[in-house]
């Protein structure tokens, strides 16, 4: 009896040290992971902190996003860069001027820390880089006159006249909707471009207009009879990009973001330029 409680006991030793040992491994794997593989340090946050600057690859020809200034760079992605620097405790922002197809490049090389520029998150890509949460969302929205019920989906157009812009999503979303029905409940507008759509509004050849957020709030700044969706029908999100070994990086620039959208600075600084 002495001998099997004794087996039984060293049986359940070696199981509890298995399951320490697999909850070990597990536990670090995750955390290198998260650290995307480069140890407990991150280089380019020590690097940032050393000299107080945070170096950003813009493309500055995406108005109002990125643009040249008189001597400067200027535009939201700028604007965002500086306010994001401030939350992290960092003085200054230099900024490298690049093409857009050679921003990913110039990341993977070192010569800048994060990509603040417009960028479209691409799954192909996730092995190398770290995606920020989207800071805003240039999909397709809903545009009305301020005096009409502002629709939320197609099934709320009965009736109504929609016009989109020829051959982007939001043309694309409502012709493949209106191709599941036997009778059509709205009637399509295809123009274009996207001022044409809101255009029709004012002139009163349509109800609603379906365009891309950027477009719709540029357009209303100058026509205040119309308003604009608050959540895009079709998401086309902008997002940040950091080197997947730049751990530290990408968690202060999430929490920074997080800041900015919840004190309301990231409104503020989205409103300034749209």
């Amino acid at each position: 009896m002495s001998r099997k409680i004794q087996w039984l006991s060293t049986q359940k030793a070696l199981t509890s040290g298995v399951l320490l040992l697999t909850f070990l491994v597990v536990t670090s794997s995750a955390w290198a992971l998260v650290r995307g593989g480069n140890g407990p340090t991150d280089a380019t946050w020590e690097r940032m902190h050393r000299d107080d600057t945070l170096v950003v690859g813009i493309d500055p020809s995406f108005p109002p996003f990125g643009s040249f200034g008189e001597d400067h760079v200027e535009g939201l992605d700028a604007d965002l860069a500086q306010a994001l620097a401030e939350k992290m405790g960092i003085a200054h922002v230099r900024f490298v001027v690049l093409g857009y197809d050679g921003l990913y490049d110039t990341l993977a090389l070192g010569f800048v820390d994060v990509l603040i520029s417009a960028l479209h998150p691409e799954p192909r890509r996730q092995g190398n880089v770290l995606y920020t949460k989207p800071y805003f969302d240039a999909g397709q929205v809903f545009v009305s006159r301020a005096d009409a019920p502002l629709p939320k989906d197609f099934d709320e157009l009965t009736g109504q006249t929609l016009a989109v812009e020829i051959g982007t999503e939001g043309d694309s979303q409502a012709r493949r909707w209106l191709g599941k029905l036997d009778k059509p409940p709205f009637e399509l507008q295809r123009l274009i471009g996207s001022e044409e759509a809101m255009q029709a509004i004012i002139e009163g050849q349509a109800d609603v207009a379906l365009v891309d957020a950027i477009s719709a709030h540029l357009f209303i700044k100058d026509h205040s009879e119309l308003v604009v969706s608050a959540m895009p029908l079709i998401s086309d999100p902008y997002v940040m990009a950091v080197r997947r070994s730049d751990w530290r990086l990408y968690l202060e620039l999430t929490q920074a973001l997080n800041a900015l959208r919840q004190t309301g600075l990231l409104g503020e600084i989205i409103a300034r330029w749209l």
